[in-house]
Parts: structure tokens; C-alpha cells; sequence
């Protein structure tokens, strides 16, 4: 058996692998997620000769920029039909991260067959696929880490390495212009490489990186008076912490994935440090630094439904280290521990992939993608084109408006930040005076900064289209009422919920 295993070539079992991945994309290819049209505008805006304008205002909503200016050229072409063809993307570097995670692996522990192990969890990861075929740039991100890893694993290894060291600070600076948490891999990785080249690599790294991502950072300064753009700050200053019940629940949420997800996995991730012996601190404090950085972070900050997508450039390194404690276990143990952990992993992850199927065919298709998009092709047909529409999710609802938006959440505009946490949003609404205001029921009820917004009130079932409401000297008058599925055939959902749309007026 194991001469039969050794006679197949390494590149059989990476195919092999990459196929998993790929197989697992194109059977949740019928969903994108909401955030990823947010990019599809901004690359609609670039495309247009408007760069990083949200349907014909500047913003600074973009946390991607790289990722948008990726997608303004397909948007030329294919227009519209990049709701699909960004699916082909996500394919694209869901199969190239499976040998770049072999190839990282391969550089740490200089084992071919614990880099396959590694790489097969990684393609048989339904955390990993689900996420990452979501639209998102986050597979596109995954690859910039984990070719920044090898490069920097690579430059230790070499006397002189200038040319390996410029490359370094330019896949760096790319991963700061496609997700601001590359900032923290920098440093993870930047103070080891000052400790080993010298003070060089402040010129030959930091330098390259500089030039590559600064003139966006200044654009946004300029244009904007801030340095991080708005969504990032909207987070920072409005969403939960751990003082906040949300905070301590994701927390929770965070340990939930690992006990389920990945069961198998945990306890002997957990052992490669009870049977630590000396390691290369070089290799592996990078690693340490990384996974403690999103352990920590993000179940702190990100809610529950959009925190899963932002650990998947963690979960090679997790993975990585699991599998480097059961190589610590004793040779007979080896094998069998294996087979279970990849086959249990494999198990686990396909009841889970058979259960979102099932979730987004019931619940996300026409809670979210349908609404959202019968919303805003209603926007589009039923509103003049120089309206403001003030709403929360301006996802999918932009894109297919095309109107000008007014982010409640201060997703494109740090202004409505303070309102949010005071819940006295009926106030922005009066000093940014917009046309046209939707409440998206669901998220008002379901999220706790929005469930004592002064703005619910307006979902009324008594209030009939074409009625009105006013609320100190703010004249509502309800157009649509807009159904969000159908709450029998979603477990998720335990009510009806709508969309209210409503023409405003000011006294």
C-alpha cells in the first residue's frame, strides 16, 4: 500500500485536491454575498472613469480597493454579468491557494507528505470553500498571504536576497490595498526579517510597499480627511466589543467553529505546543502572531455573520500546525490519526455543505439576494436619477439602483457613526435631508445596535401605501412594502419580515 501511495506523483494528488475545491465553489455558485456587489459598485465606478465613486459620490467604503480596480476591467467587458463571472474568479484562487499552501507547508516543515495532509484540508474545507465563493476578495487575499509567507520563509534562507526582498514589499503592499489586516502580517513578519537582514529591509521591503499602497492612502486623505476608510471606522467606533454582549457571544462563536468544524483538528493543534521542543522562532512566531491576531480580533469586533469569511487566511496555518502535532505523535499512531482527521474533517464538512445548500436555496436566494435586488431595481424604475436614498445594506440594492446612497451603518460615510450608537438616526436623516429611506425590517430586529433605532417605529403594520407618518417634522410617506421570503420554509427566520420604502420630506 505504501509503495503504492509513493508512486503517485505529487501533482496528482494537488489536481486531485484542487478539483475538491473547485467542485465545492461551483455547487455554491447560486449565491454572492451582499458585501461583494459594495465592490462590483466601486469597480462599476472605476470602469466609468469615476474611481472609488459609490454611484456618483466619492467614498471611502472601500476596504478592497485592489480587489475593485481587479474587477473594473471585467465590469467593462461583461457588465452586469459580473455577478457571475466574479464566481469564476473565486474558483481561480481557491485552486491556486491548495499548492500555495503545499509550498508553505513544504517550507516549514520540510515534509512532503504532511504538506499533502495540510493542502487536503484546506480543499476539503467547507469553512474555506463556502467563504471563499462568496464573491469576496477573500480568496484573492488568502493567495497574497500565503505567497508572502514563502517568499519571506525563502529570504531566510538566503544570504543575499535584495530582489526576493523587493518582490516581498510588493506582494505586501498589494495585500494592504486588498485587506487592511495585511497591516498586521507586515509587521508579524517585518520585525523577524529586520532581526535577521538588518535595517536594509526597512529600503528594500518597506520602500516597494510604500510605493505600492501609499498614493491610494493619500488619495483617501485628500479626498476625505481620513486615513482608514469608512467601513473600518465605522467598525472600530460602532460594533461591538467584548464589553458587549455580541462580542462575548462571537467569542463563543469562534470556539464553536473549532469544537465543530473542526473537532478533529483542535486537540492536536493544542499539542504541537504541549510537545513544543525547540522550534526556529523565525518560522513560527510569524504563525503564533497571525492565528493569535484573528483568535483575538476578530471574534472581539466582527459580528457573527461576517466574521467566519475573515479567519479563512488563518486556517492554512491552523491547519498547518494541527498537522505538525500529529507528526509529533508516535509513528504507529501516525497513519490512523490521519485517516481520521481527514476523512472525520471531510465528514464533517460535507453534512454542512448538504445543510447550506439547503439554507441558501431556502433562505438566502429570497431573503437576500431576491429582495435585495427587487429593491433596488425599484429604486432604479421608480425614483428620479439625481435622488439620495438613505438605507442600511446598500449591497445589492445599489448596484441594481444605480441611485446615490446614503449608508445608515456609515458603511461609505463615517457621519452616521455617532448616530448609530445613540440610536437617534431619525436626526442624520434630518441633517442629510435624503429623497427616499428604506428600513430593512429584518436587520432592525435582529441586530441589537439597530433595535432601539428611533427609525423602527415606521414598521408599522397598520401604515397602508400611500399613508403617511411624521416624526418630528420628517414627513414618511410608505411607496413599497417589499416581502423578505418566506419565513415557513427558513429555519433561520422565525417571523415575516419586509422592506419598507418611503419618500421623505422635510418641514
Amino acid at each position: 500500500m505504501k509503495k503504492f501511495y509513493a508512486r503517485i506523483p505529487i501533482w496528482f494528488w494537488l489536481l486531485l485536491f484542487c478539483g475538491i475545491a473547485l467542485g465545492q465553489v461551483y455547487f455554491l455558485r447560486d449565491v454572492v454575498m451582499g458585501d461583494a456587489f459594495i465592490h462590483f459598485v466601486f469597480a462599476r465606478g472605476i470602469a466609468e472613469g469615476q474611481p472609488f465613486f459609490y454611484n456618483s459620490e466619492f467614498s471611502a467604503g472601500s476596504t478592497s480597493p485592489l480587489w475593485s480596480a481587479l474587477l473594473a476591467p471585467f465590469w467593462k467587458i461583461f457588465g452586469m454579468k459580473i455577478v457571475w463571472i466574479v464566481k469564476i474568479l473565486a474558483g481561480f484562487f481557491v485552486v491556486l491557494s491548495i499548492p500555495l499552501t503545499f509550498v508553505a507547508s513544504f517550507k516549514v516543515s520540510k515534509n512532503k507528505n504532511l504538506s499533502l495532509v495540510t493542502a487536503a484540508l484546506v480543499a476539503t474545507s467547507f469553512v474555506f470553500s463556502f467563504w471563499a465563493a462568496k464573491g469576496m476578495e477573500t480568496p484573492f487575499y488568502v493567495c497574497l498571504v500565503l505567497l508572502s509567507f514563502i517568499f519571506y520563509l525563502r529570504i531566510l534562507e538566503l544570504e543575499k536576497s535584495l530582489t526576493l526582498e523587493i518582490a516581498l514589499g510588493i506582494l505586501l503592499g498589494l495585500g494592504i490595498l486588498t485587506r487592511p489586516e495585511m497591516w498586521f502580517f507586515s509587521l508579524f513578519i517585518g520585525i523577524p526579517l529586520l532581526m535577521k537582514k538588518g535595517g536594509r529591509v526597512i529600503f528594500s521591503v518597506g520602500l516597494p510597499a510604500l510605493i505600492i499602497f501609499a498614493p491610494y492612502y493619500f488619495w483617501l486623505w485628500e479626498n476625505t480627511g481620513q486615513f482608514f476608510p469608512s467601513s473600518i471606522s465605522r467598525i472600530l467606533r460602532a460594533r461591538q466589543w467584548a464589553t458587549e454582549w455580541n462580542g462575548v457571544f462571537f467569542t463563543f462563536e469562534i470556539f464553536k467553529i473549532l469544537l465543530t468544524k473542526f473537532l478533529l483538528l483542535t486537540p492536536f493543534f493544542l499539542f504541537f505546543f504541549w510537545q513544543r521542543e525547540k522550534i526556529n522562532r523565525f518560522v513560527f512566531y510569524p504563525i503564533f502572531a497571525w492565528l493569535a491576531f484573528h483568535a483575538i480580533f476578530f471574534s472581539l469586533i466582527f459580528p457573527t455573520t461576517e466574521g467566519y469569511r475573515y479567519l479563512l487566511a488563518a486556517l492554512p496555518f491552523f491547519f498547518l500546525i494541527a498537522v505538525l502535532g500529529i507528526f509529533r505523535l508516535p509513528k504507529k499512531w501516525q497513519t490512523p490519526v490521519l485517516i481520521l482527521a481527514i476523512v472525520g474533517s471531510c465528514l464533517i464538512s460535507g453534512q454542512q455543505f448538504f445543510e447550506r445548500l439547503d439554507s441558501i436555496e431556502n433562505c438566502e436566494k429570497p431573503f437576500i439576494d431576491k429582495t435585495r435586488r427587487e429593491v433596488g431595481i425599484w429604486i432604479r424604475e421608480n425614483t428620479p436619477p439625481e435622488s439620495l436614498i438613505a438605507m442600511k445594506e446598500i449591497d445589492q440594492s445599489a448596484f441594481y439602483g444605480e441611485q446615490r446612497m446614503l449608508s445608515l451603518d456609515g458603511t461609505l460615510d463615517t457621519r452616521a457613526t455617532p448616530f448609530v450608537k445613540s440610536s437617534n438616526q431619525l436626526q442624520f436623516l434630518k441633517n442629510e435631508r435624503p429623497n427616499f429611506f428604506i428600513l430593512e425590517e429584518e436587520m432592525y430586529r435582529e441586530y441589537p445596535d439597530w433595535q432601539n433605532s428611533n427609525l423602527l417605529p415606521l414598521a408599522d403594520d397598520d401604515l397602508k401605501t400611500g399613508e403617511t407618518r411624521i416624526s418630528d417634522g420628517v414627513n414618511f410617506k410608505l411607496l413599497k412594502k417589499i416581502k423578505s421570503g418566506d419565513a415557513e420554509s427558513c429555519s433561520d427566520f422565525s417571523q415575516e419580515y419586509f422592506w419598507w420604502i418611503f419618500e421623505v420630506k422635510y418641514f
